[in-house]
Parts: C-alpha cells; sequence; structure tokens
C-alpha cells in the first residue's frame, strides 16, 4: 500500500513538523518497531532543514515511517513560506492543512508503482568512534563470585567471554578489550591512564554486582558530573532491561571517594560501568547465564546507539568560512577549532580572541560612549570555557545546543534585538568568527545596558558595585551568573532574585556552589554547581 501524502516542514535532527504535529523522520518499513525505526533515520532529510515538502509516509506515534519525497519546495520559496506560517499559529496550520489538501487535489491518488523498499543505512562522516570495553577486575584478583551449575565463576571470567561477544555484534563503533596490568591495588590505579592513552571516545566497564546474595536487578554507575555519562549510562540501563527483564535499580551517579569512582572520575572520555545482575544471587546468575546472548546484545545496541550520536556529519563548510567582521568592518578574524580541546582553543586563538575583544570594546565604546564597561579577557575566557559546544571532547564550531542554538557559543534566540539587524541567525550554521563576535558582543550589552533601571540597575549596575568594579575576576564570574540566569527571577521557585546575598558573595568571593546551596536556585545544590565552580576556576587559570 502507497503510504499516505504528509506535507510539513522539515526541522533539524530528522524532524518534520505538519499541522498534526512533530515526527521523527524513519526510513524503516510501516512495520518496524518504533525502538529501531528511531535508529534509522531519513538520510534524505539531513540536508533539507527548513524547506517544505509534501512526503510520503506512515505516522505511528511520533514517528513517520517509510519515508520518501514526492516534492520540496526550494531553499528561498521556503524561507518565504516560512515567514508567512510562523506569523500565527492559527495561519501556520490552516496554511499547512490546505497546502496539503491543494497537493491532493493537484497530485491525486496515482496508481500504485511495485517499488522495491530499500533500507537506507547511515554511515559515520568518519572512522567510527572508538569505545573501549575494560573487562574489570584481573585474573588473580577475579572480583565478585557465584555458583553456576555446581562451580564456581567469577566476574572477570564471566565478562572476558562476554566482551568477545559484544565486539563481535558491534556495528557502529570501533571495539578495544582491556584489562588491568596486574590484580593489586596498583593495576587498579594504572588503569585510567591505560585507558586514556587509548583515547577513546568512550569506555564500558563491565562488571556484576554482589551484595547479600538476595539483592537483584540491573544498574548502571556514571561519574556525577558527567553529562554525557548520564546520557549514556540511561541508554545502556534500557537494553539491560529490554533484554534481561530484571528489575530497574535505576542509573546511579557516583563521585571519586565512592566505589569505582576513582576509574569514573580519572578517565578522561565518557565513561559507565554496566552492573547488569547480581553475580552472588544463585537464581539471578542462572537466568541471565541462560541469556548471555541477550546481555551481549543489550551491551551491542547501547554501544550502537550512543555511538551513532557520535557519528553525524561534519560541520558544515560555512562554519570554516573566513568572512569581513561585524564589529569591525574590513577586517577579519581567524580562529583553528581542528581537534582542539577548550583549553587548546583558548591558548592558541588567544591573539585572535584578544584582536576580537578590542574590536567588541571599540563597538561599546561607540554606542555606549565615555561610560562604557569594557568587555574583558577573563570574562571571555570564563564564558568561553563554560559554554563552548563539544564533540568527542573537542571544540565543534557547527555545535547544536540544547534549545537548538548553532555555532561553538550559543546565541539567544533574540540576539537581533541585542546586537541589531545584521546578527546571525541564532538557530543556523554560521561562520565560527561570526559566532564568535555576536556572542561576545551580546556580552558586552548585557554590561552596558540598563535593563531595570533605578535602584539596582541591571545588569549594569552589577558591573559598578564596589568590590567588583575594576576587578576582572569577580567581573567574571558575575557575568557568568548574569548568563547562567542567577539574576532571573524565573530561576528562584518564590520568583524571587536573592539580589543583595548574591551581591555579597561575589563581593567576598564565596565558592560558587556554596553560594547558591542556600537558595531557592533551580539548580541549587546539584552536581551542576560543582560543575561550573570547576569550569570558572580552571578558565581563570589559563588566562
Amino acid at each position: 500500500m502507497t503510504p499516505p501524502l504528509q506535507f510539513g516542514r522539515f526541522l533539524a535532527n530528522h524532524r518534520f513538523r505538519t499541522s498534526e504535529g512533530e515526527f521523527f523522520l524513519s526510513s524503516s518499513p510501516a512495520a518496524t518497531p518504533l525502538t529501531e525505526a528511531r535508529k534509522a533515520p531519513f538520510a534524505e532529510a539531513r540536508e533539507r532543514d527548513g524547506q517544505f515538502a509534501a512526503i510520503r509516509a506512515t505516522i505511528s506515534g511520533d514517528v513517520m515511517l517509510g519515508c520518501s519525497i514526492v516534492e520540496a519546495l526550494p531553499p528561498i520559496a521556503s524561507s518565504v513560506f516560512a515567514r508567512l506560517v510562523d506569523a500565527n499559529k492559527g495561519i501556520r496550520n490552516r496554511v499547512l492543512e490546505l497546502a496539503r489538501e491543494v497537493r491532493d487535489e493537484l497530485v491525486g491518488e496515482p496508481a500504485p508503482v511495485p517499488v522495491k523498499d530499500v533500507l537506507l543505512e547511515i554511515k559515520p562522516s568518519g572512522p567510527q568512534p572508538l569505545c573501549v570495553l575494560d573487562i574489570g577486575h584481573h585474573p588473580k584478583a577475579p572480583g565478585a563470585c557465584g555458583t553456576l551449575n555446581g562451580k564456581k565463576v567469577c566476574e572477570f571470567a564471566f565478562n572476558q567471554e562476554l566482551a568477545d561477544m559484544i565486539q563481535a555484534r558491534v556495528k557502529n563503533a570501533r571495539i578495544i578489550i582491556i584489562h588491568r596490568e596486574t590484580g593489586d591495588d596498583e593495576g587498579r590505579r594504572g588503569l585510567p591512564a591505560k585507558t586514556n592513552a587509548l583515547n577513546p571516545n568512550f569506555v564500558i566497564s563491565l562488571h556484576a554486582n554482589a551484595a547479600d546474595k538476595k539483592a537483584h536487578g540491573s544498574e548502571v554507575l556514571y561519574f556525577h558530573t558527567s553529562t554525557e555519562g548520564k546520557i549514556f549510562a540511561a541508554i545502556l540501563q534500557r537494553h539491560f532491561l529490554s533484554r534481561l527483564g530484571l528489575s530497574d535499580r535505576k542509573i546511579k551517579p557516583k563521585t571519586s571517594s565512592d566505589r569505582g569512582g576513582d576509574q569514573l572520575a580519572m578517565t578522561k572520555a565518557v565513561i559507565v560501568l554496566g552492573e547488569p545482575f547480581f553475580i552472588d544471587n544463585d537464581a539471578e546468575f542462572a537466568a541471565v547465564a541462560a541469556k548471555k546472548d541477550e546481555l551481549a546484545a543489550a551491551y551491542a545496541d547501547a554501544i550502537d546507539e550512543y555511538a551513532a550520536t557520535l557519528s553525524q556529519p561534519p560541520p558544515s563548510a560555512v562554519t570554516t568560512k573566513l568572512v569581513a567582521s561585524h564589529v569591525a568592518p574590513a577586517t577579519t578574524f581567524d580562529f583553528e577549532t581542528a581537534n582542539l580541546t577548550k583549553e587548546q582553543f583558548l591558548s592558541r586563538n588567544r591573539a585572535s580572541l584578544d584582536g576580537l575583544i578590542a574590536a567588541v570594546n571599540a563597538k561599546l565604546a561607540a554606542k555606549y560612549a565615555a561610560s562604557h564597561i569594557p568587555l574583558t579577557r577573563e570574562e571571555v575566557w570564563v564564558i568561553t570555557y563554560c559554554e563552548a559546544g563539544l564533540r568527542n571532547g573537542k571544540v565543534d564550531p557547527d555545535h547544536e545546543h540544547s534549545e537548538g542554538e548553532r555555532g561553538l557559543l550559543p546565541l539567544p534566540e533574540r540576539i537581533r534585538d541585542w546586537n541589531g539587524p545584521d546578527a546571525p541567525a541564532w538557530n543556523k550554521p554560521m561562520p565560527i568568527a561570526r559566532n564568535l563576535e555576536h556572542f561576545y558582543l551580546y556580552l558586552g550589552h548585557l554590561k552596558n545596558k540598563d535593563l531595570t533601571g533605578a535602584p539596582r540597575r541591571l545588569y549594569r549596575g552589577l558591573f559598578m558595585l564596589d568590590k567588583i568594579a575594576g576587578n576582572p575576576v569577580r567581573q567574571a564570574k558575575v557575568l557568568a551568573g548574569v548568563v547562567h540566569g542567577y539574576f532571573y527571577s524565573g530561576n528562584y521557585s518564590p520568583k524571587v532574585i536573592p539580589y543583595d546575598y548574591l551581591v555579597s558573595g561575589f563581593q567576598r568571593d564565596v565558592p560558587l556552589a556554596k553560594l547558591m546551596k542556600d537558595t531557592t536556585y533551580v539548580h541549587a545544590g546539584k552536581p551542576l554547581m560543582e560543575g561550573r565552580q570547576q569550569n570558572i576556576e580552571t578558565a581563570l587559570g589559563l588566562v
């Protein structure tokens, strides 16, 4: 049967918006389970972000299956059409409905044509990501043990065989299997360095749980400050539960002082520690041993799913273009980004960043005259270090941030309200120099615009306060606080900013996590605050 006609607009990440809602586009046939369909995105959507089109697809839940493009509007026509339909929600829905009706009337229902259904395979754009499988423990220190068919079996032996089974199943990543060099504490302490030397994209440490011979269920451990670790842990736990059917002990954040936490803390790549079952629970051990192929499949599926998120197309060519500056006409700023960490990016581009800061300050002086408060190197280093988008631990000039912002740094959606009509679209690819100059100019406006008037004059007034004015380190911390919403009432449960408390803390150099812990800020007391504090301190150490 020919899939029904759908009309709508392509969005980023293989999404398609119609009058009925927003859907994920899959190349999988109509009968494919949704969990599998999500692994096969419709490849032709990749380069059509923003275009309107008529496509044929079968809707199942929030997924469109068996997608094929019937007709697509050219980019310019799509842009004009977008302005029309985005003007009003009611207009948008009615226009989309009318367009679909007109398309149906013009095309009609064509006679079915035999078509061979071809499942598109999405291949990584470069070398496959590298996953290290660490067989927990060592032959001479084999970990927890249980009884299987009357014989003693320990973690290391069980997982050594399992690692080979996993490797044979993985399709989207390269696999290297390792374990500790020795069975003593020296071998345990040396494992992170051995792993780091391989420069993997992500790591799984294979384990089995043990407690009181009665505990049961699956869990995955991750380092408490690792956002990607938490994401990967959730993926692995989902596959454990699906394949093994054991009770859900959840994913668990660990600190460096927890058991196994030193490996999680000292491994540079994204790492999780799998505890799919309790080896000292004889009944659970027997059940899992009988489904060892399923356990291997759970690990392999999780690896393939996470690896697919690391195998997206390379940055758009537009992000590498050298363009004339908006803040300093007839000037260009060139930045090196290839395969650089945040620290390396700031170090190698110091001269270009200093030149851009000077140009931004000249622009601010022209607008705010002698009263302008200049942007400082400390502020640029701190905000860049905190906000830079990463891909496999390296700076990504075409990063897509959490709200859809594109570029190394996330320009706000209303960037043109701040910087003027020549500011780039916040959610489209752009040259890195364009991204940086407008983000830094935005920071300069945050420091200089009087948004609320007397007596506190946010945000300008913050940088004029005693013990903050003229102190570039404290100004950098305050500006980071503005960017992260510490002075926005909506981030506090009573909708009231503890202004005097915050200012006093910044004036006295109270550590960020401690300062925010006693407030009702939305992230107060969470590991995120420790991470932000560490990022700020690290960035200031690089200046």
